[in-house]
């Protein structure tokens, strides 16, 4: 069996590697990063490290790397792969999809890609396995993309294993150690696949994907969202010390009291399955081996302070069912003090907060009216903090 990999990043050779390799699977990296293509060629392995749960380490090797550009290789390789994989960044999900195409059409022509195949993106990006899928179709000629259409599943997988830059004496050893988080499930939707499903232990073929991926999103994401802006302004610096400190903790219990609540009524799974997912959230979270810039995760507020993203989309839900706001609306009021003078969105946000106020904010960035109860809500938890030392300027 054989896997491509688009991407050699963190989560490709730190998750997506290691599940494939321990299920004894062929694996094929293509990249565009020359110097790292290099280096995984002259190495010929890497380690994959398990922090807190080092026995499970595994040294990853026996793999093959190409060159992005290298069109007839890939089409190669292409002819007898079982599933793609991609790791490359929502955002080269499109000039990808050209990519792909452009193998296929290699394949289709010489007649060597009969068999289905599945590819699955492994990106933190909205919709993109239709991004993906759209891109390839419209890059292929008509007849092509009737065969692709035919043939190929192409299915979205949500990450939840954090992969983490490796220690100064971890680099010593091995230059390509990737440290990760000690979880290995992969929900992919399950729906969308195409033919056989590729055997892979870790892989969870996930029914009704979109309500996972929503109950996903405003558990994991939220309760980070949280931890992270609230860590900032608290001066925290990793993301576990954040996730244990007794105030978060308090606010991140609130939240999910309010978004469990609101995501099993919604989804129509029990509140006990919920909570436990909520808690299985908050572990990882919490867990002290895993070393986290909160800086990192609070990047791009404005992104995240959108209308259906993570924070002010979980507060339109919990306010679907007439729930208390109070831990959400914290967390919001957080985010619109996040100013960290090396993330260039962050002071975009801080500009635009002390030119044109907060409600100038909430109407054109969330998108929420602002004579309403969330919008209330915020500006009291922002006083809350204030007043509380937690923000300490305005």
């Amino acid at each position: 069996m054989k896997a491509i990999i688009f991407g050699a990043g963190k989560i490709s050779r730190g998750f997506i590697s290691q599940l494939l390799y321990l299920a004894g699977w062929e694996i094929v990296y293509v990249d565009l990063n020359v110097p790292l293509l290099e280096q995984l060629r002259a190495r010929g392995r890497f380690t994959v490290h398990v922090m807190g749960a080092e026995e499970k380490n595994t040294l990853v090797e026996g793999y093959r790397c190409l060159s992005l550009h290298d069109i007839q290789g890939i089409a190669g390789e292409l002819e007898d792969a079982d599933v793609i994989f991609t790791s490359v960044g929502g955002k080269n999900l499109v000039s990808l999809g050209a990519t792909i195409a452009a193998a296929l059409t290699e394949c289709y022509q010489r007649n060597t890609r009969l068999d289905a195949l599945n590819i699955i993106t492994c990106e933190n990006w909205k919709d993109p396995a239709r991004v993906l899928s759209e891109s390839i179709s419209k890059s292929l000629s008509a007849e092509h993309a009737v065969l692709f259409k035919a043939r190929t599943g192409v299915a979205q997988a949500v990450v939840m294993r954090s992969a983490v830059d490796p220690t100064p004496e971890m680099l010593q050893l091995d230059p390509l150690v990737v440290p990760v988080q000690d979880f290995w499930e992969l929900p992919v939707d399950a729906d969308n696949l195409c033919g056989t499903r590729p055997a892979i232990p870790g892989i969870v073929f996930q029914d009704n994907f979109a309500g996972f991926l929503e109950r996903k999103i405003f558990t994991y994401n939220t309760g980070n969202a949280t931890i992270a802006y609230l860590g900032y302004l608290k001066q925290l610096y990793s993301l576990a010390e954040a996730a244990n400190d007794p105030f978060i903790v308090s606010v991140l219990e609130s939240v999910y009291a309010e978004t469990n609540t609101a995501l099993a009524r919604r989804h129509n799974c029990s509140l006990e399955e919920q909570t436990a997912f909520s808690e299985q959230a908050k572990r990882k979270y919490q867990d002290y081996a895993i070393i986290d810039d909160v800086r990192r995760h609070a990047a791009d507020p404005l992104r995240k302070l959108g209308p259906d993203d993570r924070l002010i989309g979980a507060a339109r839900l919990v306010g679907e069912y007439n729930l208390p706001l109070d831990g959400i609306a914290t967390s919001i009021a957080a985010a619109l003090y996040f100013d960290n003078p090396e993330d260039e969105l962050a002071l975009k946000l801080q500009e635009l907060r002390e030119t044109s106020g907060i409600d100038h904010i909430l109407k054109t960035v969330c998108h929420i009216p602002t004579d309403g109860v969330l919008a209330a809500s915020i500006r009291e938890k922002i006083t809350l903090l204030i007043n509380s030392g937690i923000i300490r300027h305005d």
